[in-house]
């Protein structure tokens, strides 16, 4: 079984740096890495339907794939490597049980996430996204903090 590194991010700060962190891991390892995305569920647009042009999700799906590929080519930068190919998955859903899902499907062997969320809204309403990946994944979890990199 071919080992795979799982690095969850959003588009925050943090998540900038979970993408350098997780990419420069998986290539000091010699293991594939797969960036993953999880966009809000499409429920959360309705009521908003007039004001919300109707292809918002296609256009909030390409500017997350671009962000991370901005995130991917800056750490390839950072390295000194030549840019080179990424899985980079984008999905709707709640964060930890779509990334727990996608791990257990796909058989990784670790998943990075940064140790906070983009929202401390939804922090102190549905939990930590980190705490339940952490808890429930199928495989090793890495729990990234910025300034504790031990490479």
């Amino acid at each position: 079984m071919p080992k795979k590194i799982l690095v969850a991010v959003d588009l925050s700060e943090l998540g900038e740096r979970v993408v350098s962190y997780g990419h420069s891991l998986a290539h000091r390892l010699g293991v594939e890495a797969t960036f993953i995305h999880i966009l809000p569920q499409p429920y959360l647009w309705r009521g908003y339907e007039p004001w919300v042009p109707p292809d918002i999700d296609s256009e909030v799906r390409e500017i997350a794939e671009k962000k991370i590929h901005y995130f991917i080519r800056k750490a390839e930068k950072g390295l000194g490597l030549e840019s080179h190919e990424h899985n980079i998955v984008i999905e709707e859903g709640d964060p930890a049980d779509s990334v727990i899902r996608f791990a257990r499907e796909g058989g990784y062997n670790l998943i990075v996430v940064g140790y906070r969320g983009h929202s401390t809204l939804e922090y102190l309403v549905v939990g930590s996204t980190a705490a339940k990946v952490a808890r429930y994944a199928p495989c090793s979890v890495l729990i990234y903090r910025p300034g504790f990199e031990p490479f």
